[in-house]
């Protein structure tokens, strides 16, 4: 009786044993294989740019593959429901922007929940974007623009290319008392072209992106949607500035995981990332792009993800640009 008790505590404390030691063993293993980073827009936009960037120096952190895997369509909302419902081991992971915390309220249906459905790792960081026209449109600044299109209304048309940028046109259109039409694009790669040959008049997208066409006159800048003026831009004022008090909109970029990934993972990336955005050769590409890397906690990510969600949550409501 008595060895039978002791093969039964035995039995017992292995199987304890057992239970604890998988989260301990694959945290200390991992990554074993390649990494999956899937990204909601098409090749060539800000996020795919950001996400290569990101992932090509993570690898070498890893000592593993780095796939960056382009879900574009649905504003993103594909992606985050790749993430949401791939298993929570640390091998997928969403390079994710703005619409993680502005697509809940903005589509009438979507297939995850950001607050239970994602784990946070970090902010990259936030992006300010251009206003810009086709230079057929007879303006050369946002109070004439704002003009012309009261005295047009409904007869531009504007390119939308996330939902950032959609709920940051949006927000101009209601302050300004304006009404552009929106056309949706699966990111800016392919909405620029629709730009440059004149489909589309009017688009709030990444600095970094459309620079090159400022400078080469090929589209008109008006002003940058953020609370200061860029450093890439010094002489654009800002939307404030040039006629819409108060207005401010930014983009921002962050890296989750599915909820339920281990903690011990979640450090280790964490960590990761906060190395890699601190790398001169990083905070240079992502400064191309108008984001100044500002890496934090996960538990800050979460907080800066809840209180984004409730500005747009406003945005949304006062605008009626809820997508069914």
């Amino acid at each position: 009786m008595m060895l039978k008790s002791i093969r039964t505590m035995i039995a017992l404390l292995m199987s304890g044993a057992l239970a604890w030691v998988p989260s301990t063993v694959l945290a200390q293993a991992y990554p074993s294989k390649p990494v999956r980073m899937v990204v909601g827009f098409a090749a060539g936009g800000p996020a795919d740019i950001i996400a290569r960037a990101l992932g090509q120096r993570l690898a070498v952190h890893l000592g593993q593959a780095v796939v960056v895997e382009n879900r574009p369509g649905a504003d993103a909302n594909i992606a985050m429901e790749v993430v949401a419902r791939a298993a929570p081991d640390g091998y997928t992971l969403l390079a994710g922007q703005s619409g993680l915390s502005i697509n809940p309220s903005l589509y009438s249906k979507v297939a995850f929940d950001t607050l239970k459905d994602f784990a946070p790792i970090t902010l990259v960081g936030e992006a300010t974007n251009f206003v810009v026209v086709h230079p057929s449109v007879p303006v050369n600044n946002l109070k004439e623009f704002i003009d012309y299109a009261k005295a047009n209304p409904g007869k531009l048309n504007y390119a939308s290319t996330s939902s950032p940028t959609h709920l940051a046109t949006e927000m101009l259109n209601q302050m300004a008392g304006v009404n552009i039409v929106r056309i949706p694009y699966k990111g800016a790669a392919p909405a620029i072209p629709a730009l440059l040959a004149g489909e589309v008049q009017f688009m709030v997208s990444s600095l970094g992106t459309l620079l090159p066409q400022v400078r080469a006159n090929k589209v008109r800048a008006l002003a940058v949607t953020g609370a200061r003026r860029s450093s890439l831009a010094p002489d654009v004022p800002t939307v404030d500035e040039a006629g819409i008090p108060g207005y401010s909109a930014t983009t921002w970029y962050g890296i989750a995981a599915p909820a339920g990934t281990p903690r011990p993972i979640i450090d280790r990336l964490n960590a990761e990332f906060r190395k890699i955005l601190g790398e001169p050769e990083i905070k240079a590409q992502l400064l191309a792009q108008s984001i100044e890397a500002s890496p934090t906690t996960p538990e800050e990510f979460g907080e800066f993800i809840r209180a984004d969600m409730a500005k747009w949550q406003k945005v949304v409501k006062a605008s009626g640009a809820r997508v069914d």
